[in-house]
């Protein structure tokens, strides 16, 4: 199969480390991404004040009922073709998390974990060979990306752990949806495994997210309030594509790109938060019968009473 480059995309040489949380600060958000934070954000705040009216941060049944049925529903719509479907985990499948926090070893973990259920043949380690990115095109395989060199992985993992657990007032450490959403492309475009970084990616982007939804509102959340990997499977292309024209070096101006990135994850926030909502009047009696389990802080348990017997917690 002769392998071509995409000049018209990126990355043609292949990349070599550097620092990034340089990387990083080379972002400015602009007003559009701004704005729209700002209204996802206060959607979101309403979303999560209806929630909590149902249980405290330390009862996590409701939130898994309702994540339960509203992928139940999305899985059931006839927009849903069976190939999407097979591409994309039920919701409830990786919401539940032992720990927030991230490290080399909990990365690998997460990793085994997707591998595992998705029946990929895929190392449990970091990558030690060389990979790109592309597409079978015309009887040709077309590379848009190449993905770092495989001997500077552990060290863009290293700053990328540094990145996750950094604080700051600016938007982009510090707003659930950007951080979550650069934890997410940052994972991609390192590529630290052979296969399965996509879905590692989303697992991540959860975990982040849940991570800075318990800072920003004192909740104590083992599970993410929120779910859009089914949104993303069904607008691939779009997300792709985005990832794909992101220039991964210091060399290049990526902010429109960037917010380009940034304002396609809030759509996608935007419409789970919408569809979301529109359940809990369906579902507002099942709750309130759900309230009166006396072992509601027993996940496991209320996981196999609403048949979510499959779940797994990544240690």
């Amino acid at each position: 199969m002769k392998e071509t480059v995409n000049k018209d995309w990126i990355n043609e040489e292949r990349v070599s480390y550097f620092n990034i949380l340089e990387f990083v600060s080379k972002i400015k958000l602009n007003d559009q991404v701004l704005y729209h934070m700002e209204e996802t954000g206060l959607s979101f705040e309403k979303y999560l004040k209806t929630l909590f009216n149902y249980c405290n941060e330390d009862d996590y049944s409701i939130i898994l009922y309702l994540l339960d049925l509203t992928s139940k529903e999305l899985q059931q719509s006839s927009f849903l073709e069976t190939d999407v479907l097979q591409d994309s985990y039920a919701m409830h499948d990786h919401l539940f998390f032992d720990k927030l926090s991230i490290s080399h070893e909990s990365i690998k973990n997460i990793h085994r974990f997707v591998c595992e259920k998705e029946n990929i043949r895929s190392s449990f380690d970091y990558r030690k060979t060389l990979v790109n990115v592309g597409a079978y095109s015309n009887g040709s395989y077309q590379v848009y990306w190449y993905a770092p060199d495989a001997k500077d992985v552990k060290a863009f993992m290293t700053d990328y752990i540094h990145f996750y657990k950094y604080s700051s007032i600016a938007d982009i450490y510090n707003n659930p949806f950007l951080k979550s959403a650069l934890a997410h492309l940052l994972f991609v475009r390192i590529h630290p495994f052979e296969d399965g970084n996509g879905r590692t990616a989303r697992i991540i982007q959860n975990i982040a997210f849940t991570s800075r939804i318990n800072k920003i509102y004192g909740t104590n959340l083992r599970i993410s309030p929120i779910n859009i990997s089914q949104n993303i499977v069904l607008n691939k292309y779009r997300y792709v594509d985005i990832i794909d024209r992101i220039h991964f070096n210091l060399q290049d101006d990526n902010n429109d790109m960037f917010n380009k990135w940034f304002d396609f994850i809030l759509n996608m926030y935007d419409e789970q938060l919408y569809f979301q909502n529109t359940q809990i009047p369906k579902y507002e009696q099942a709750f309130k019968d759900l309230q009166t389990v006396k072992d509601s802080t027993d996940i496991v348990g209320l996981a196999r009473k609403f048949n979510l017997d499959k779940l797994k917690r990544i240690q």
